[in-house]
């Protein structure tokens, strides 16, 4: 593919294609934006298996799942599913065999932590894993698979400074939002409107990747969209998801 310019704020971006993921402080930011929206019930059981308060303890395991890659690299493949570009969409035996992918994992941690005959200890797990994988499935480039490794293989520039593409919407696109993820979250929770906020409280785990798939195949590979626009609504959903599920789950 041939190479565009971007102008996002002061940064002349040059790339020749587009991907997407979240960093540390996206994750935060879902974390916050989920936290506030639970129900009394649901803060009081989070409290109970996380240890601490809902929001406090919903933010600083966030980004737990990442932390433990390395000691744990069987998890590795539970951040994404490579639905391929050129597809109509979320294939189970293509693109998660054995429940190897995040749409899987979503769906084995939801029932692990809601379920009051495990162990606290194996809910808890299920619980932080399920609040970092919500957030991942809600990455475009999380939910595509355009032969490029999440875009590691596409490289750019921040005027004298050279990164890949993943990086830049890993990190540098949500820390150029600000540097408190709080801030940030109440942000952008503040413009979600009643109408988006009830239409985003639904679907599967299935249904997230396919929307995923799709923003990444349109405002990503087809270049339409704003990106900072694209991954703010992307963050909204993620947290607002993650409420509502977990609002059900712990009733």
């Amino acid at each position: 593919m041939g190479t565009r310019l971007l102008l996002a704020g002061s940064m002349l971006l040059l790339f020749p294609a587009p991907a997407l993921a979240w960093g540390p402080e996206g994750h935060e930011v879902i974390a916050h934006i989920a936290a506030r929206e639970l129900t009394p019930r649901a803060r009081a059981q989070l409290s109970a298996l996380l240890g601490g308060d809902a929001e406090a303890m919903m933010v600083a395991d966030a980004n737990w799942a990442d932390e433990i890659r390395d000691a744990r690299p069987d998890t590795a493949r539970w951040h994404f599913v490579d639905i391929p570009l050129a597809s109509a969409g979320f294939v189970r035996a293509r693109d998660c065999p054995d429940s190897n992918c995040v749409v899987g994992q979503i769906e084995m941690d939801a029932r692990a932590a809601a379920d009051p005959g495990r162990s606290r200890a194996v809910r808890a797990e299920a619980l932080k894993f399920l609040i970092h994988f919500v957030g991942d499935v809600h990455q475009p480039l999380h939910a595509i698979d355009n032969h490029d490794h999440g875009g590691n293989d596409i490289k750019l520039r921040l005027g004298r400074y050279r990164t890949s593409l993943h990086h830049f919407w890993d990190t540098v696109l949500v820390e150029a939002m600000g540097d408190d993820a709080a801030a940030v979250a109440a942000g952008i929770a503040a413009h979600v409107t009643p109408r988006d906020g009830t239409l985003w409280q639904s679907g599967t785990p299935v249904g997230w990747a396919n929307e995923s798939w799709a923003v990444a195949k349109r405002g990503i590979y087809d270049r339409q969209g704003d990106p900072r626009g694209l991954a703010r609504i992307q963050l909204a959903r993620a947290g607002v998801r993650l409420a509502w599920l977990l609002n059900a789950m712990f009733r």
